[in-house]
């Protein structure tokens, strides 16, 4: 439980361990973000139950989201939508090699996993390679089309 308390510079306060005790606690809630970094539109892949990795990377708990993770990936080491949200969450604290990495993971298991592209996209665009996000959103557009929910975001930031 102490682990539960504090993030990975030992300054998490007891509220916000509280918060996440209610995010283990809570059911899964919808949410756009966090349906857009999973291969489908459901809170399982392959059997694995997501909602509470989803509510702590919904709600910018990453420290948290990526201790979860790293222990399913344990049982689950097989799981593009784990590597997803852990290479997520490891670019949002700033992680940005161990992010790399772990979206070649994603996509290594599942090559046409349309998060790992996006997102893999937007950590491109974030260490100034462009060029490599233009390719993941060609990538994109043969998956899914121009009409998905990936490539308009990936568009976008590119665009702008």
């Amino acid at each position: 439980m102490k682990g539960m308390t504090m993030n990975r510079k030992g300054k998490t306060s007891k509220i916000v361990a509280a918060v996440a005790m209610s995010v283990f606690m809570a059911g899964p809630l919808t949410s756009t973000s966090a349906l857009a970094m999973g291969s489908s539109n459901t809170w399982t892949s392959d059997g694995t139950d997501l909602s509470a990795v989803s509510e702590l990377v919904d709600t910018g708990m990453y420290d948290m989201a990526i201790d979860k993770i790293e222990m399913m990936l344990k049982d689950d080491p097989d799981n593009a939508d784990l590597f997803n949200y852990l290479a997520y969450s490891q670019r949002k604290t700033g992680d940005f090699e161990s992010a790399a990495q772990n979206y070649e993971r994603a996509l290594m298991i599942n090559p046409e996993h349309v998060g790992a592209l996006e997102y893999q996209g937007e950590l491109f665009l974030q260490t100034g390679k462009a060029e490599m996000a233009r390719e993941n959103l060609a990538r994109l557009e043969q998956v899914c089309g121009t009409g998905c929910a990936e490539y308009k975001e990936l568009a976008g930031k590119i665009g702008s």
